[in-house]
């Protein structure tokens, strides 16, 4: 049986059906971070990935493909991170997820509630921060964990308020860190899923029924 001897350029030919794959990869965390995978999926998904593209090139650029043409390879990795970005960003929009509700395939692309519901709230909605001793902060949500294993455990609010001894919401800073171990529930101004009106309906009547109102009588502004 003949040894198997890889050249400077056969190496490198491989690497074409690896690298763009894995910009496709590396463009789609860019927009929704995840955990560590395991470098043997990394690789299946990057190959997988590249085919497509490898095949894109063949038919789009003239003349000869090889991994030692400029053109060839910049079409490939830039590619790749566009193709990675963009598959991303429709993934997140709201009627591609309902097209994917309907088949039942309800796992989201983002990675934690903070990213899959506070992010998504307009600039100028607020939330109410309920903590497990009975404090209340409200505030206007900037930050929080991306996906579990992002390292962030803490939320971050702006022009923060919280009620005073007589009851009233007064300014606490320009901004508050709120760590989400202290943290026992958080109230919405607004619903950035967009759900039926008849279901909130439903929502509000049981609210007004549910425990202490306190916290979800959030300050004006």
């Amino acid at each position: 049986m003949s040894d198997i001897v890889l050249n400077a350029n056969a190496v490198a030919e491989v690497i074409t059906y690896v690298a763009p794959g894995f910009l496709v990869r590396l463009g789609y965390r860019a927009r929704y971070p995840g955990p560590d995978t395991p470098s043997g999926e990394v690789l299946i998904i990057s190959v997988v990935a590249s085919l497509p593209l490898v095949a894109a090139a063949h038919l789009i650029l003239p003349g000869a493909h090889n991994a030692t043409q400029l053109g060839y390879v910049a079409f490939l990795l830039g590619a790749g991170v566009v193709v990675g970005y963009l598959a991303a960003f429709v993934r997140g929009r709201r009627w591609v997820k309902a097209v994917l509700a309907k088949i039942d395939y309800r796992i989201q692309p983002e990675g934690t509630m903070y990213a899959q519901l506070l992010r998504h709230m307009r600039d100028e909605a607020t939330i109410t921060v309920e903590r497990k001793d009975g404090r209340l902060t409200w505030g206007c949500p900037r930050n929080g964990p991306q996906h579990k294993d992002d390292g962030i455990a803490e939320l971050y609010l702006a022009y923060p308020k919280e009620p005073n001894d007589d009851g009233e919401w007064v300014s606490v800073g320009a901004g508050v860190i709120v760590p989400l171990a202290e943290v026992s529930a958080i109230y919405l101004s607004e619903d950035p899923t967009d759900a039926p009106a008849e279901r909130a309906a439903i929502a509000g009547t049981v609210a007004r029924h549910a425990g202490s109102a306190s916290a979800r009588d959030m300050p004006s502004g």
